[in-house]
């Protein structure tokens, strides 16, 4: 596969020049936003919306189904180590095939290049919203969200389009037995005991970050030890509804958004001072406590603020 992998890169290669060759200022302008939508700020938004307006449970299964997947993809980039196009360690495979022209590209990234994880997590959260939002014109816009974000990668000359194509397989794979097994483990978390499920909340994303530790497996383990732990608390003390008018949803994800992002930037701004004071080798740990707060507090603390100041109710019924 890794030699497959390999062979591909002239191919593939070319397919970006030929895409480059048809860029405008236009498209210059749009295919970055669009990428960036596919961002961890941009899905933040996403499960904040959903979890907070739409549907708690899909929330919470969908913020989870992203951050195991995030993981998942780090694992495979590691694992075959391909370079990205604008690497110069390409230029030997390039010569060789007879390609002599070289891409612009619109922006740089430093992590392997195969799979694409913007299109991995495309797939598996707008997959996840559209089997669960069942209705048509909700099903096309997830199918087109998935299509612009894979093609925003080859846009901006970040990734070939093998890399996109294997996201796409990868997340379809991921994304089936995610919703085969949900409704399993939800039912055999349901029957356990609060300090067990509080157990797991903590215990399996931290395992999983030491099995792989670093500053990209940092941030989605941190966010799904907080989010696990802010999700139980919720359900214990707090139990908010997402009814209520369409103004009131409305008022509720505008603070709701405001706070999140606010912490997320004075969050990034605190703990990048710590870095730079205490070395590269503790950026790893700040992620991953920086991570955890932001969880903690999508979780547990605003649905808490959104019932103090009257933006939600309690629902006192069903189960965590």
């Amino acid at each position: 596969m890794e030699e497959f992998l390999w062979d591909l890169i002239p191919w593939g290669y070319q397919v970006l020049l030929n895409i480059e060759a048809a860029r405008n200022c236009v498209l210059d302008a749009l295919f970055p936003f669009i990428t960036d939508f596919g961002s961890t700020l941009g899905y933040v938004v996403i499960f904040s919306l959903v979890y907070w307006c739409v549907d708690k449970t899909v929330g919470q299964g969908l913020a989870f189904a992203y951050l195991f997947t995030s993981v998942l993809n780090t694992w495979i980039k590691d694992y075959f180590m391909i370079p990205r196009p604008d690497d110069p360690s390409l230029e030997g495979i390039l010569n060789k095939a007879g390609i002599n022209e070289r891409l612009s590209p619109i922006r740089h990234e430093s992590s392997p290049s195969f799979l694409s994880g913007h299109t991995q997590g495309a797939l598996v959260v707008w997959g996840y919203l559209g089997y669960h939002i069942r209705k048509t014109w909700f099903r096309l816009l997830a199918l087109v969200m998935i299509v612009l974000i894979g093609f925003s990668r080859l846009y901006l000359g970040v990734h070939f389009p093998q890399d996109v194509i294997g996201g796409m397989l990868i997340g379809l794979v991921y994304l089936a037995l995610w919703l085969a097994l949900e409704p399993t483990v939800r039912g055999w978390l349901a029957k356990q005991t609060l300090a067990l499920r509080y157990a797991l909340a903590v215990l399996v994303p931290l395992v999983i970050w030491l099995l792989h530790p670093g500053r990209v497996t940092a941030d989605p383990m941190g966010a799904a030890l907080g989010l696990g732990v802010g999700y139980i608390l919720e359900w214990q003390t707090v139990r908010f509804s997402v009814v209520g008018t369409s103004g009131r949803r409305i008022l509720r994800a505008a603070v709701g958004l405001v706070v999140v992002v606010a912490a997320y930037t004075s969050l990034s701004l605190l703990f990048g001072t710590f870095d730079e004071t205490m070395g590269k080798q503790m950026e790893a740990v700040w992620r991953f406590v920086r991570y955890a707060i932001i969880g903690f507090g999508g979780g547990w603390f605003m649905p808490w603020l959104f019932v103090k100041t009257g933006l939600a109710e309690q629902d006192l019924s069903g189960q965590p």
